[in-house]
Formats: structure tokens, sequence, C-alpha cells
């Protein structure tokens, strides 16, 4: 005898699970007969002129027994999968729930589950009906003794939703990143879609597994498996990150945005973490930690491994270019600096050969002045190969996007840039070593001529916050230009001078603008260069301190929220110097008002710039040659290092 049973949930709460999109209502109804122990699946579709008819999911599960189908049907939650981790076969199971078979509301009006499943060696049947109107009213058959001799569920979906529930080809293709994994896994198992199975090998392209760093939550260590299906583009168009729990069973979807154009791809990231971070509901919160952690070494794991992909897809040109003698670089990289720009190249170069026609018309000689010069661009200033490669190869919109998005998402071109300008500034600190307290260069350098000329084009030396604003003026000009960064209505009408009448020159002086808040008002720093070969004494003291208080006693300036740093550098100190600054180890000979007085050394400020310069240095694997470095450097100020020798050019001559 047939039975009706209703559920005992309000009807807008089965309406709500009764709400997804096509493909996930398919995803949903194929779960459920994977979890029946099912390793046939089939998805059926059938069309008349009008559009899509019906949806038919059909399965070779172990079907459900007629007395527990009103527990089963009847009730939200407390689904026999929630006590059990495997199907009896041992496969993981997936829904907990019990609130899959509502998604297929989401696909057509009217849903039938035709049952079939054994008893006592011997198989009966029954169906179970449900209209999408009466989500909570199941009409279910008497059972009957079944003809066939298997057993299984066919789910039979009709009046199909006009406007959300109609099956495309690109939602067929999606279940097969949502059911990859599981193929993989159990190998046994068959999904066929339209009549045509699932054949992984037809769609992946690559894949790859990679062990992330663990991460430790709630006093656990969890460990972390990226694992990246690489899609063959012409089959699958996706890119999408989904968190699973550590049987492979993707709980959430990242919805943040991928970089990179070209690669189509599903990035399945697995840990116990995943499921930990589920149960206490922050699954879908990416911006809190460990989440955000995670993620962010995600993504950057992706960006590398698909930077990589395309080197990869470079070799055969490469391996070409190579042959014919036109690759520009001859050795191995010797440092990480060298091997980034090298990638840079290989990329850039090969898309721009891929893109540009006139390229493989050219003769060897015009290819290789090419790839020398795109390489020269590169390891000079790889930050404006986006407006070459638009002058040069007037590519389309389209093309040029491409382009800009790969020279973005990859940190090579920073780490170019940067490494160019550590190396540049530790070439100049080892210059400048020389200059200063090598035996031989020491008796000839000048202070005003040649010091002064060549740290004026370095000011870096004294702190990269500061700018260079004025260089060899009198105090008056100083102030003049401390007037036009703060208020052009003072008025300078005289010159300023020292205490005792007489105009001063300033060596040096840079300015810096604090903008945290209107009343911490300006930064100035003075620099007092004073040739190597001059200890800093009693004369060279007065000197600072009057530029210092003709600035403070100007009554112009008096109110002015100002603060001045001034420096007085030279190679040594003298005996009274020392004893003046003993009890002050930073090197302060003055602090008050805003006004403070530092004397330096050279050796300090050289040790302050290595230490900074340091760290960088060794993560670069950079080495420095001091006397090769001179020697360009020395040719680089050519006009202001005319006359000075070194030790290096002695040894030489001798």
């Amino acid at each position: 005898m047939s039975k009706n049973f209703k559920l005992t949930v309000q009807k807008d709460h089965i309406s709500n699970l009764a709400k997804a999109t096509p493909v996930i209502a398919l995803s949903e109804l194929i779960w459920n007969a994977l979890d029946a122990d099912a390793n046939k699946v089939e998805v059926f579709f059938n069309d008349n002129e009008q559009g899509q008819t019906d949806v038919i999911v059909r399965d070779n599960g172990t079907g459900i027994e007629y007395a527990k189908v009103e527990k089963l049907f009847g009730s939200l939650g407390g689904s026999w999968k929630g006590q059990a981790e495997k199907t009896e076969n041992g496969r993981f199971l997936h829904g907990k729930k019990g609130q899959g078979r509502f998604k297929a509301f989401a696909i057509g009006r009217v849903v039938v589950w035709k049952v079939i499943y054994k008893k006592d060696n011997r198989f009966f049947e029954y169906k179970i009906e449900c209209l999408a109107d009466n989500l909570d009213d199941f009409i279910v058959s008497d059972e009957v003794e079944s003809d066939k001799n298997y057993s299984g569920v066919e789910v039979s979906i009709t009046e199909i939703n006009k406007k959300s529930g109609h099956i495309t080809d690109s939602n067929l293709k999606k279940l097969v990143s949502i059911f990859a994994l599981y193929l993989i896994k159990y190998s046994s198992v068959i999904i066929f879609l339209n009549g045509e199975k699932i054949e992984l090998k037809h769609f992946i392209k690559n894949d790859k597994i990679i062990h992330l760093d663990n991460i430790e939550y709630n006093e656990v260590n969890h460990a972390v498996e990226l694992r990246i299906l690489e899609w063959n583009h012409s089959q699958i168009n996706s890119k999408e990150l989904l968190f699973c729990d550590s049987k492979d069973f993707a709980l959430e979807s990242y919805h943040g945005r991928f970089k990179g154009s070209e690669f189509s791809f599903s990035a399945f990231l697995n840990s116990s973490l995943i499921e930990n971070l589920q149960a206490d509901n922050v699954l879908a919160i990416p911006d809190l930690e460990p989440l955000k952690s995670l993620v962010d070494n995600t993504l950057s794991t992706l960006q590398t491994y698909f930077f990589d992909r395309r080197l990869a897809d470079c070799q055969a040109e490469l391996e070409k270019w190579k042959e014919d003698k036109i690759y520009p670089y001859e050795n191995e990289a010797l440092n990480p600096v060298e091997e980034a720009e090298r990638k840079i190249f290989d990329i850039v170069a090969v898309n721009i050969k891929r893109n540009l026609p006139s390229f493989d018309k050219n003769d060897t000689k015009g290819k290789k002045f090419q790839l020398r010069m795109l390489k020269q661009a590169i390891e000079k200033n790889p930050e404006d190969l986006q407006s070459i490669i638009e002058e040069v190869l007037q590519l389309s919109t389209e093309k040029r996007n491409q382009f800009a998005e790969l020279l973005k998402e990859t940190s090579l071109t920073s780490i170019i840039s940067a490494s160019a300008l550590v190396t540049e500034r530790l070439q100049f600190i080892s210059f400048l070593e020389t200059l200063l307290f090598d035996v031989e260069a020491k008796k000839h350098c000048k202070e005003r001529s040649q010091l002064h000329k060549i740290l004026a084009e370095n000011t870096w030396v004294f702190g990269d916050e500061f700018s260079l604003s004025v260089s060899d003026q009198s105090l008056t000009e100083v102030l003049v230009k401390h007037k036009k960064m703060l208020d052009d209505n003072i008025v300078i009408d005289a010159p300023v001078t020292r205490i005792d009448g007489t105009r001063g020159i300033i060596d040096l002086m840079l300015s810096k603008s604090i903008h945290r808040n209107p009343k911490e008002g300006q930064e100035h720093l003075v620099v007092e260069l004073k040739a190597p070969n001059v200890k800093i004494g009693v004369k060279e003291l007065n000197q600072i301190e009057s530029y210092a208080f003709a600035i403070a006693e100007d009554e112009r300036f008096r109110s002015i929220n100002t603060r001045w740093n001034f420096w007085i550098i030279s190679s040594d100190l003298d005996e009274l110097t020392k004893r003046k600054l003993k009890n002050n180890a930073d090197g302060s000979l003055f602090n008050v008002d805003g006004i403070t007085i530092w004397v330096k050394t050279w050796s300090e400020v050289i040790f302050e710039n290595k230490n900074r310069l340091e760290f960088i240095k060794n993560k670069l694997e950079y080495n420095i040659d001091r006397e090769s470095s001179f020697a360009r450097l020395k040719e680089k100020y050519a006009e202001f290092t005319q006359g000075i020798k070194t030790s290096f050019d002695k040894a030489r001559s001798e």
C-alpha cells in the first residue's frame, strides 16, 4: 500500500535548500549516487523543439530500503552518513546532512526517484514523487518485486525551470572539475554525461601536487597539500581554488581574483585545517588568520607554478635559439638575480617571437641583435618593458593587456629592479670606502670639488627619507628654501649670518617634510662635509654649531614647528671631540628646542649603509669586487675624480 509523509520543517527552509545552480544540483545527485556505493553513474538530457524536457540521473548503487525511506526522506539532518565515514566498499562519504536530494528542484518542478534495492537475495522496486510546490510532501508507491537483477536509483526531473534549470555544455564540463579528484582516487568509478564517459586524460593537461608549509591551528599542526589540475583550454575554461578537507572534498571556493589569463585550472587546497575552519564557521572569511596566510601562500605558489609552466612552454624555441647561437646568455646563472633576469627574458622573448611575424623573417644577425637589445632592457630597467613592447610590437589591445598582466603578476621584475639598485649602492659604498680610507686616495681627495660633488648625486647615503634640497648655498638660501616649503608670505629681507656676523656656506642640505599631521611641521638635515684628512675638532664643532644657532636665532622662524638635524662628518675626531661625545653613544653633541647636532665619522656612515644593505646583499648572493667597483665608478664620476689614485694603481705600477 502506498504512503505519504511530510517533513516536519518550515517550508521556507526547505525552499532555501532547493536553491542551487544546475551544475551544483546535478553534482549533489551524483554525490548521492556515489555515497550509495555506485561505481557507475549516468546523466541524460532529453530535448525537443521547446527546449529541455527532462534530466535523468541513474546509478547502480545500493538503493534505499523501503522500510527506511520515510526516515531518510522524512527528516532533515540525522542522515545515516552523519555517523559513517566510508561506504560499505570503503570509499569516503561526501554528504553528511541528507539535504542534497532537494537540490534536484533547482532543475525542474517534478522529481521522481525510481528505487531498486536488494533484500534477502531478491530485488524490489518502488517510486518516490515530489513537486516543487509541496516540498514537504512526498508520495511513496507500494513496493513490488522487481524483474531486474540489479540495484540502484534513477532520478527523473521534468518540467524544467526555463530560467535557471537548463543544462548547458559548460555545465557538463564543470562537472569534470568537481569530480576529478574523486575519479583519480577511485579509478573503478565511471561517470557518463549524455552517453560519453568522463575520460580525465582528455581534459587534464598537467597534474601537480605541491606540499605547502604546515600550519598550526588550535595547538594542532596541520599538513597542507595543493593539487593543481591544469585543464586543456579547449575542453574546460576555468580558474578556481577550492578549499577541501583531508578527504579531497571541496567545502568552499575562493572568490578572489586570479592573475594571469592563458591557463585554465582547478587548484585543490587539501588539509584537515580546512575542516577545522569550517567547524569554526570561518572558512568563508579569507581575511582572517590562519586562512589569510594560507591563501596568500597558495596564491604565491600558483603564481610561481604558472610562471614555470610558461617557461616550460618556451623551451623548444629557446633550444633552437641556442643551437643557432643567437641566445644572448652564454653561461649558467650565477645568482638569483641573474636567474630572475633570464626567466623574464625567456618568457618575454618567446612571446614577442610568437606575436611578431617579422621576427622570423629576420636573418640570424638581426634576430641576435633584437634578442640582445631585449636582454639589455631587462637588465637595465625591467619596468620599461611594457612600453618597449607596446612601441615595438604594436600588438592588439588584448595582446598588450596579456603582456601587462604577465609582467605584473611576477615579482621577478621587482627583484631585478631592487637588485640593480642594491648592487649600484653596494658598489658606491665600496667606492666611497676606497675614496675615504685608501692610503693613496685620501691624499688626493678634495672636499669641495670632488667629495662634495659625488655625494650630492648620492644623498641616499645620509638616509633614503631625505631628498637633496640645496647644495653649496649660503644660510640665506637655506632659509629661502625652507620658506618655500612652509609659507611664501614669509619675507627674508636680509642675509642670515652667523652670530659673529660673517656669512656661512652650507656644504650640503637635504630636507624632508613630515605629513603625519600638520602640527609636526617640517624636518631638515644639514650636512657639513670635511675632507677625509681633516679631524673634527674645536674649530669644526664651532662651525656646525654656528650654522645651527643662526637658524635657531632667526626671529622669522622661531614660531614655526621645524626640526633641524645638523651633521658634521669626517674620517676621524680629535681627542677633545671624543671626550665631549664620551657620554653620548649616539654621537649627538646638542639636542635642544628641535635642533640636534650630530658628529659623525665616515666609518659610522658607511657601517650604517652596509648594515641596511647587507641583508638584501646576502639574499641576492651578490659579491662586490672592490677594485672593479672603484674603477667603474671612477669612470662614472670622471668629472670629479681626476687626479685621484689608489693603492690598486700603485700596486699595478710596481
